[in-house]
């Protein structure tokens, strides 16, 4: 199982050396003059932080809080080792690198769930890698038997869970199953950018029964950092020696990194527990009230931190509300999600806002 990384890999990546840059292969020091950086402050920045000096390649103490967070926070049991995980800019540079890395161009495949996130999908077509579309059943769940096949070429499986834009949480049991059915052939990637709004329920722990499963991660959603990109790749070893190939040379800057590692602290966890429950408790809350609006048709289970509402006409309710400043993500041009509107959890203000114009309206 150790080797399928190598055998999944595009071909020029197998003996490719990875850029060396300074950081890379300088080891540490006292004086650092290998990387040709200024020696100087920069204009109106702080002398104690080092903003004129490249950030580490990988940053490793970042690597470790994250590991630490999800054994500690996610699965006590797990002791999850930080050689397992490393830092992007953002979950979609994880996609990006993952594609790259293990599909190439003409040539090979990846299979992804509609409706689900765009990006999987915009970033294999940016590099010209097939893209097979399989719509969720019923109650938008996985359909197995169309999972379960084999597909020449296919080399990554994108699951979103909790889905987006959906909101609903996939069978744990049958994500597992189509990692099964696939171990020799393919690797798959759940994205679990929402996870935090339902911990229980993350795939972290089965990394080690299931060395073809790769999990990403972000500190965009519920610990509310989408301003500094900072984003996880949670798989073997195997597979981030490969991924770590194609990683820019200085990849998470500094700032970002510690920002990051703060928020992985006891107090910062302690705060973004408290700010998940309130965006959990004020979703319940508004899910009811949109749910009993007379030109609402359905509102969906969600485990996200947004929920997904059937309107009779969402053109119109779209447009109302974009009159009046209130910007919801519209999902008609997906086939399956006619009349469709998303909507996130925003503060509470903010949502008594959208209320009110959505009375207005009826």
């Amino acid at each position: 199982m150790k080797f399928l990384a190598k055998k999944l890999v595009v071909p020029q990546l197998v003996d490719l050396e990875p850029y060396q840059s300074a950081r890379r292969i300088g080891g540490q020091g006292q004086f650092y003059l290998n990387a040709n950086e200024s020696p100087f402050t920069p204009y109106a920045m702080p002398s104690d932080e080092s903003w004129q000096r490249y950030p580490d390649f990988l940053p490793q103490e970042l690597a470790k809080h994250y590991a630490d967070y999800l054994s500690a926070y996610l699965r006590p049991e797990l002791k999850l080792s930080s050689s397992k995980v490393i830092a992007v800019r953002g979950a979609d540079e994880g996609i990006d690198l993952l594609i790259r890395t293990f599909c190439q161009s003409r040539i090979d495949g990846i299979r992804i769930q509609t409706p689900t996130y765009s990006m999987y999908e915009f970033i294999a077509n940016a590099h010209q890698v097939a893209v097979e579309a399989i719509p969720l059943s019923t109650n938008f769940t996985l359909a197995m038997e169309e999972n379960l096949k084999p597909q020449q070429n296919l080399k990554l499986i994108f699951i979103c869970n909790p889905n987006n834009p959906t909101g609903n949480l996939l069978s744990a049991a049958d994500i597992l199953r189509i990692a099964e059915q696939h171990k020799d052939t393919a690797l798959v990637v759940v994205d679990e950018a929402y996870s935090e709004f339902c911990p229980d329920e993350s795939l972290v722990s089965e990394i080690a029964s299931h060395p073809n499963l790769v999990i990403l991660r972000t500190m965009s959603k519920a610990f509310g950092l989408a301003a500094i990109r900072i984003g996880f790749i949670v798989a073997d070893e195997s597979i981030l020696e490969y991924v770590s190939t194609l990683i820019a040379p200085y990849p998470i800057p500094d700032p970002s990194a510690k920002i990051a590692i703060e928020a992985l602290s006891a107090g910062g966890l302690q705060f973004m527990n408290k700010q998940r429950d309130t965006s959990l408790a004020l979703k319940k809350k508004y899910m009811e009230i949109v749910a009993a609006l007379p030109m609402v048709e359905n509102v969906y289970p969600s485990y996200a931190n947004f929920f997904l509402v059937h309107f009779q006409d969402s053109a119109k309710v779209f447009g109302w509300l974009r009159q009046h400043g209130i910007i919801l993500r519209d999902q008609n041009r997906v086939t399956a999600l006619k009349n469709h509107l998303r909507i996130s959890i925003g503060s509470e203000q903010e949502m008594d806002v959208m209320i009110n114009c959505l009375k207005e309206f009826s």
